[in-house]
């Protein structure tokens, strides 16, 4: 019994070195001590948890080894997708799995949930087929989980990260650096540094100089691709160059995301913060939102401002539900709000969205508002949109080719965010009350393939900050996120500058 007890971690620890070399980005074999202590004594613990509760050995080797693969399956997925290893706060994620399948399951590969599926039988049939230990084993496992954990923490603490994941990785080894960061990202240390963060943002103090109503949209997937994709015809973006022309600011705009992960680009907007100020929070920063924060939707909201958010899908996603009253949200209309509204593809459209930031602005308030809504229409996954031919035409010159689909469905929707600034201009400029509209993409989209295929690695997204008082040129300004609410606020402390010019003009007349 205790000759079996002590093979299986030995086991599981041989073998899996060998099965983290699937993961991707290709890593050199070599790694840190540290790391290849880390990754010994994470599946003594795995082994050891499972022989305490199963009796099993055999089995136990397969249940830390399963472990491992479904860690690399779902990275491999991510980092083809995404360009990004996972990290210890894509865990939190899972259980959205289960509730947005279309989110996430469409990016696993056949191959991939096969090999999945297969692994989960051989775990089963491992239990099944594997007699237990008689007596069953208690000392032994006790002994040997008590060890690897308290070496567990020791080690991980001790591990030098940059934080950025795939050099963490190559460092320490893939499965090493895993654990690392979840040990050290759910230290209590890393919440409060992560709360005395948020106290130093930039909207913690201070007020607006003037009160216009705000709408700041956040466009899905939206950034001007016609520069990386000349084949694109250009008024698929007509209203936007339009509203470039007419802004107080303008340019590219530098995200914390590529391809998803929008709640990145959110937090920087909302809290002004940059994300390598975040620690470990970086990655997820609304899971270490725990009480409320300084945001720009609270700044405003403490000057008098009706703050309201707007999302056309489940308010629980992302936990929003949760974290936007601690932002300053006074209200947050979510997708049971949208029950009849229009779709383009699987989601609710930009246009209702539009319709639903106009009744806002037209009802009647005494504060002025604040209008915070991101938008669903452009989100993916992409390649199961249908394109039929005849679709590419005015939206690009590639022709039907199937290797030009998604690039179709994605312009498809790109277009209609375009038609949302044109209405929303249309609409604020016959406004008498003074109003300011800021537009951006939370990053670009899961394109890499399309990307790869033209020779252009799009990274940065686009903004502009428009509004329908004062008098003022288009100024190209490039930004990052983190910088652009302040930018708003800036351009809304010209208010009542239209209206003093124009008793001006009354009373020389």
């Amino acid at each position: 019994m205790t000759v079996d007890a002590w093979i299986s971690p030995i086991m599981a620890t041989a073998l899996s070195l060998l099965l983290e070399r699937l993961a991707v980005p290709a890593r050199p074999f070599a790694r840190s001590l540290l790391g290849i202590l880390l990754h010994v004594a994470t599946m003594v613990a795995l082994t050891a948890l499972s022989l305490l509760v199963t009796a099993r050995p055999l089995f136990s080797v397969f249940v830390a080894l399963a472990a491992v693969g479904l860690v690399v399956a779902v990275n491999n997925a991510k980092f083809e997708s995404l360009r990004e290893p996972i990290v210890f706060t894509d865990l939190s994620l899972f259980s959205q799995l289960f509730s947005h399948p279309r989110l996430y399951l469409p990016f696993l590969s056949a191959a991939k949930i096969v090999m999945i599926a297969a692994g989960a039988v051989v775990v089963i049939a491992g239990f099944v087929l594997e007699p237990a230990m008689h007596p069953r084993p208690l000392t032994v496992p006790i002994s040997m989980l008590a060890v690897a954990l308290v070496m567990m923490a020791s080690v991980a603490r001790r591990m030098p990260m940059s934080l950025d994941p795939a050099d963490d990785q190559c460092t320490h080894g893939f499965w090493a650096a895993f654990v690392a960061y979840l040990f050290e990202g759910l230290r209590p240390s890393v919440f409060e540094a992560f709360r005395r963060m948020v106290a130093s943002s930039p909207f913690a103090a201070g007020r607006p100089a003037g009160q216009p109503d705000i709408v700041v949209i956040q466009s899905e997937s939206f950034f001007d691709p016609r520069a990386a994709i000349p084949a694109i015809e250009p008024s698929v973006l007509a209203h936007f160059d339009c509203a470039r022309n007419e802004s107080v600011r303008f340019g590219k705009l530098s995200v914390p995301a590529w391809g998803a992960n929008t709640m990145r680009t959110e937090f920087g907007f909302l809290t002004g913060l940059p994300d390598n100020r975040l620690g470990y929070a970086r990655f997820y920063p609304y899971a270490f939102v725990r009480h409320a924060c300084a945001s720009i939707a609270s700044w405003f909201r403490d000057a008098g401002y009706e703050t309201l958010a707007v999302h056309p899908y489940y308010a629980d996603f992302f936990g929003r539900n949760r974290v936007f009253p601690l932002l300053g949200f006074d209200r947050f209309v979510d997708i049971e709000q949208f029950t009849n509204a229009q779709r383009a593809g699987p989601y609710v459209s930009d246009a209702a969205v539009t319709d639903a930031i106009v009744t806002a602005l037209d009802e009647p308030h005494d504060r002025p508002l604040f209008v915070f809504a991101m938008t669903m229409e452009n989100h993916g996954p992409l390649h199961l949109e249908r394109v039929t031919a005849g679709d590419p035409d005015g939206l690009h010159g590639l022709g039907d080719d199937e290797a030009w689909h998604d690039l179709t469905a994605y312009l498809r929707h790109l277009r209609n965010a375009d038609a949302m600034i044109g209405r929303l201009l249309d609409d604020l400029r016959a406004r008498d009350r003074e109003t300011v509209l800021c537009f951006y993409g939370d990053h670009v989209p899961a394109l890499g393939h399309i990307f790869d295929k033209v020779g252009s690695p799009a990274q940065a997204s686009d903004y502009f900050i428009w509004r329908n008082f004062g008098v003022s040129a288009s100024d190209r300004c490039d930004a990052s996120v983190e910088a652009l609410g302040m930018a708003v606020v800036h351009a809304c402390e010209m208010t009542g500058c239209a209206t003093s010019a124009a008793r001006e003009l009354e009373s020389t007349t």
